[in-house]
């Protein structure tokens, strides 16, 4: 009988196969550096295992990885709250020292707020009840400060209508656009606003490049029922030039910290 994988943990099993063969060692070597049997490294890069905490430790000191073991481990572990299907664009976002995103619908999952978050969740009528939906509108908000540590750029285009439209109600809505402008005043993100045009390159859908180091960029692109990563060179170069013509057709990060605070004044907290 085959064993059972841990579906959680498969992409930290292929994490520590590709760091392991990077480093031209084979399984029952790593094994003797971090005091296991061979059967043990074999079980966990195939995911019939679960990996533990100490022992993520031991093989990101032996294979020299800076952390890159034990950080896997905790994201997988704590993302019981996000979406399947967004999964793997959470960890690449964790990953990234550089985050560039482009949203023509909404305010950009990084920013939201947890009201604005659960109030998107709930208009959607899934089959989640209102406290799972508040535990993934949680999990949203806290994506953002998950990346502290690190502190990846992060450059947004936002659409106009994203900005403006209200979710939720009135006082959610100037919530989220007080959240967005503190993080801009802070310097913690850089945002241009996309003024709608009759021709623009923005009518295209939400986009994020994730920048992991200095040859290697991944493309994350949503559609209705999830999203796709692409990371094929031609690919990414397709997806950074868009980006850069979205930047160029957008408004200057002054000019668009000055139209969110106009937005947030004239937006009524009492709806």
């Amino acid at each position: 009988m085959a064993e059972k994988q841990h579906a959680q943990y498969i992409q930290w099993g292929d994490e520590l196969r590709r760091i392991r063969s990077s480093a031209g060692l084979m399984q029952d070597q790593l094994a003797n550096r971090v005091n296991v049997a061979a059967s043990t490294i074999s079980s966990l890069e195939r995911a019939t295992r679960k990996p533990k905490a100490d022992l993520a430790d031991a093989l990101d000191a032996a294979l020299s990885t800076g952390g890159t073991l034990r950080r896997l481990f905790e994201d997988l572990t704590n993302q019981r709250q996000v979406p399947d299907w967004f999964r793997n664009a959470v960890l690449l976002e964790r990953q990234a020292i550089e985050i560039r995103e482009y949203e023509p619908l909404f305010v950009p999952g990084l920013l939201q707020t947890a009201e604005y978050a659960y109030s998107m969740l709930l208009g959607r009528r899934n089959r989640h009840t209102r406290d799972e939906l508040m535990q993934i509108a949680r999990a949203r908000a806290e994506r953002l400060p998950a990346l502290a540590d690190k502190r990846p750029v992060m450059w947004f285009v936002v659409r106009e209508t994203a900005l403006a439209t209200v979710v939720g109600s009135g006082r959610i809505m100037k919530d989220q656009l007080g959240h967005i402008a503190a993080l801009i005043e802070e310097e913690t993100i850089y945002l241009q606003v996309l003024r709608d045009a009759p021709i623009t390159p923005g009518l295209t859908l939400p986009l994020r490049i994730n920048t992991l180091n200095a040859n290697q960029s991944v493309v994350y692109a949503e559609h209705a029922l999830g999203g796709e990563t692409f990371e094929k060179a031609e690919k990414v170069a397709e997806i950074m030039s868009l980006f850069g013509s979205l930047q160029a057709s957008a408004s200057s990060p002054e000019d668009s910290l000055a139209m969110i605070k106009k937005l947030e004044e004239e937006m009524d907290g009492n709806a």
